[in-house]
């Protein structure tokens, strides 16, 4: 194949996890973009496909002469089987069309494992997980990255809890706040896709940031980067979950319960991939404006879930 290796990505680089994933991608591969809408930086810089996933099937044309394909779909909102069954079974048909043309390897972003009663009842879970053994038994060079929390401009975690800290004097500590988490740089899960794509990973893997930090170190952290006092209200988990239900049953949809019981479950402060080819960007250093925009001063309340900006 002449020129660089060709790749479609799924969903777009809109996203908190898509935009990482296409810059990153830039880098090496010609780039096919298949999802909705086209995008500002797509122009020129890759081929972008408007399409819904579950007509992606039947245009064999996409999959001919291809190296891979990345996927970031799958949605962040909770709901019923009927909402993720139709995209399940569009995954399953897109990878028997990525067998039957024979393209070389898949690249899922995936999820790291969630709580046993999450995994057992949610079909955010139960669509996603068979679908991903379905990969791995493909014959296809399959990768799955699983992340922590993913920061970026405009993510839906770090970029919420430092306009809420600007504005209001004090945060909720849901529980003993002693819980980890491990933020990992969008860019960083994109050099992840690269290496993934190069065949210098493993099937799994576990993707955390440089630092494993509990909730209460990232809010101190946090509190710091907007220069304000971190002033502190102890909730109790029990009392945090049924205030997190409230509003999402207003519409404001910073977390979702299944979100909260997966902070406080304390699976999420794995630890970052080693040999990669650069160090991974810190927290800390991405607040103060290395890497993309500085956070403390790009913050938007699209972020929220309150405006249009479409999920990964």
């Amino acid at each position: 194949m002449a020129g660089p290796k060709r790749v479609l990505l799924l969903g777009g680089g809109g996203g908190v996890v898509g935009s990482g994933v296409l810059e990153e991608l830039l880098r090496e591969y010609s780039v096919v973009s298949y999802h909705r809408t086209p995008l500002a930086r797509e122009n020129g810089r890759v081929t972008f496909v408007s399409g819904d996933l579950r007509e992606l099937p039947e245009r064999p044309e996409l999959f001919r002469q291809l190296h891979a394909v990345v996927n970031v779909v799958w949605y962040r909102e909770p709901g019923p089987d009927r909402r993720f069954a139709p995209a399940a079974e569009a995954l399953h048909r897109v990878l028997q069309r990525c067998v039957e043309e024979g393209v070389e390897r898949f690249v899922q972003i995936s999820l790291p494992p969630g709580p046993p009663a999450l995994e057992a009842r949610l079909p955010y879970f139960t669509r996603r997980r068979p679908f991903e053994a379905a990969l791995l038994a493909s014959g296809l060079k399959v990768n799955l990255l699983q992340p922590s929390a993913v920061f970026a401009p405009q993510d839906r975690l770090i970029q919420v809890m430092l306009g809420l800290l600007r504005r209001h004097r004090y945060f909720p500590l849901f529980g003993n706040g002693e819980y980890h988490l491990s933020p990992i740089w969008h860019r960083d899960l994109g050099l992840l896709v690269v290496e993934a794509l190069s065949g210098r990973l493993p099937p799994v893997t576990l993707a955390g940031g440089p630092e494993r930090m509990t909730y209460r170190e990232l809010l101190g952290l946090l509190a710091r980067a907007v220069g304000r006092d971190l002033r502190l209200v102890r909730v109790s988990p029990r009392a945090g979950r049924w205030a997190v239900r409230g509003f999402n049953a207003l519409g404001w949809h910073v977390l979702y319960t299944y979100e909260y019981d997966w902070l406080l479950s304390d699976t999420l402060g794995f630890p970052a991939p080693t040999g990669l080819p650069r160090p991974f960007l810190r927290l800390e250093e991405f607040l103060r404006g290395k890497g993309d925009a500085p956070a403390t001063e790009g913050w938007d309340r699209r972020a929220t879930g309150l405006g249009t900006v479409p999920g990964d």
